[in-house]
């Protein structure tokens, strides 16, 4: 079967296509994502770096405090040592208060001697709070307070590497704490404004850096809305010049693309009209004839009632033809009346257009309308879908053989099948009758232009769905066309 050509002026852009395009409303675009996303992950790289080089500062300053405390007890324990030997706790004692106060960088608060299981020898000055000793912690160890401005150091007094004592210090620094603090605060608030500037860098030089492609991106907004303009080269960035070639190639071959186009759809066009042409005048030229015999035979035996009659009565029918094929044509073309429901006299009326190419070619021609009462959809797109499928048929059946038509409703839809014997639609032809083109991976082989595509166009316009099934010595094409609803234009 040939494929099918149409009277259709244009493609009519269908509800997935509409529903495939963009929201305009939709915010967050990767123009938008990116350069947030690379300024918030420099920014969270630059914060993490400041406060890891913070924490390893203040580990640092909580060491050298406690190597400044061990230096302050190992002081302790050269005095404590004799007295300590000697058993005299009371001179222990007035040794540790000499012995306090006297440390510079540190201010010792308290001193506690206790032997090696952790009873209390002697102690000076004023604690906050119990010695790690106290609460059962014997041997080294270190502890800083919830404000890290006061800690106990607590150490082994070895003698000939024997434990002989227990020795602990409070020791405060709120200066040096307060400093640290300060200086943490300082640090934290620069880093952060650090942070925020190179995050702002990064998103402006990443929004620098996508502009090529944004300016694509426009540009195919620009092209979906049918306005090809090509972009400008950048002559300083090579990778943004070689996008901008490459979409003013694509361009060039989309506007070659749209002007072969519509070259080929006028060719369609004066195709479809100069056959519609033949049918009319075919239909028009066999009434013609006759109303001239019956105006002659008027001329020769007017004065004669019963001659006069006839001719007369042929002369009305073939103006009564005439005017059919006038009224059937004006209707299957007429522009204003898009949205008209279809009733069972335009399916007929139709068979006029149909019926001098069927005599010409030899074909049989079958015509079933089961239709009662108007069906609700366009009756002008329908009328020249089924115009296109008809006339292809018809063209490709061979002499002798037959085409028929058949309309009927199931359920709520309205189903219409053309079958032919022409020896079977080809697989790509039918994939693009089906609006399945391209499915295949071929290319297109056979000659219909765009007649099989506006076939298809018209077809999605309805909302109807196009089924091919091959018969035995032919093809059997079934449209299922869905009731249009009351608010559709």
């Amino acid at each position: 079967m040939r494929p099918p050509q149409s009277p259709a002026t244009g493609p009519a852009p269908s509800r997935d296509d509409a529903r495939a395009l963009p929201s305009p409303r939709r915010r967050w675009t990767i123009a938008v994502r990116l350069p947030v996303l690379v300024g918030l992950v420099v920014f969270i790289s630059s914060v993490s770096t400041t406060h890891l080089a913070i924490h390893v500062m203040e580990g640092e300053l909580d060491r050298e405090v406690e190597r400044l405390a061990d230096v302050y007890i190992d002081s302790l324990s050269g005095v404590a040592l004799p007295p300590l030997r000697a058993g005299d706790f009371a001179a222990l004692e007035a040794t540790l208060e000499r012995g306090m106060g006297f440390q510079r960088g540190v201010s010792d608060l308290a001193i506690v001697v206790a032997d090696p299981n952790g009873l209390t020898l002697a102690r000076a000055g004023q604690p906050i709070g119990q010695p790690p000793m106290a609460y059962g912690v014997i041997g080294v160890h270190w502890s800083l307070n919830e404000r890290g401005d006061m800690a106990w150091a607590q150490r082994e007094l070895l003698e000939d590497g024997q434990v002989v004592a227990l020795v602990a210090a409070q020791i405060a620094f709120p200066e040096q704490a307060e400093r640290r603090r300060g200086l943490t605060l300082v640090l934290m608030l620069v880093d952060l404004l650090l942070a925020a500037v190179a995050a702002l860098l990064a998103i402006f030089f990443s929004r620098h850096l996508m502009r090529p492609f944004l300016a694509v991106t426009a540009a195919l907004d620009r092209a979906a809305a049918g306005h090809f303009d090509s972009l400008p080269l950048n002559a300083r960035d090579s990778e943004a010049s070689r996008l901008a070639s490459a979409f003013n190639l694509m361009v060039r071959r989309l506007r070659e693309r749209e002007e072969l186009a519509t070259r080929l759809a006028e060719r369609e066009r004066a195709a479809v009209l100069g056959r519609l042409a033949a049918s009319v005048a075919h239909e028009v030229r066999n009434p013609l004839a006759g109303m001239l015999t019956a105006l002659d035979t008027i001329r020769r035996f007017g004065e004669a009632p019963a001659p006069r009659e006839r001719a007369v009565d042929l002369v009305e029918r073939g103006l009564r033809q005439i005017e059919a094929v006038v009224r059937t044509t004006l209707a299957t073309h007429r522009q204003g009346e898009t949205g008209r429901p279809l009733s069972a006299e335009d399916l007929e009326d139709l068979k006029l257009l149909i019926m001098p190419e069927a005599r010409r070619g030899g074909v049989q021609l079958g015509w079933r309308i089961d239709l009662p009462a108007a069906f609700p959809t366009d009756a002008l797109r329908l009328r020249q879908l089924l115009l296109n499928l008809l006339l292809n048929a018809v063209a490709a059946t061979p002499p002798g053989r037959r085409v028929l038509l058949e309309v009927r409703q199931e359920a709520a839809a309205l189903v219409l099948s053309i079958e032919d014997e022409a020896g079977g639609l080809p697989e790509e032809a039918g994939r693009r009758l089906s609006g399945r083109a391209g499915e295949g991976g071929e290319a297109r082989q056979d000659g219909g232009g765009l007649g099989l595509d506006i076939a298809a166009e018209l077809a999605a316009a309805l909302g109807a769905r196009i089924d091919i099934v091959p018969l035995q010595r032919g093809s059997r094409i079934t449209v299922r066309i869905p009731p249009r609803e009351e608010n559709e234009p």
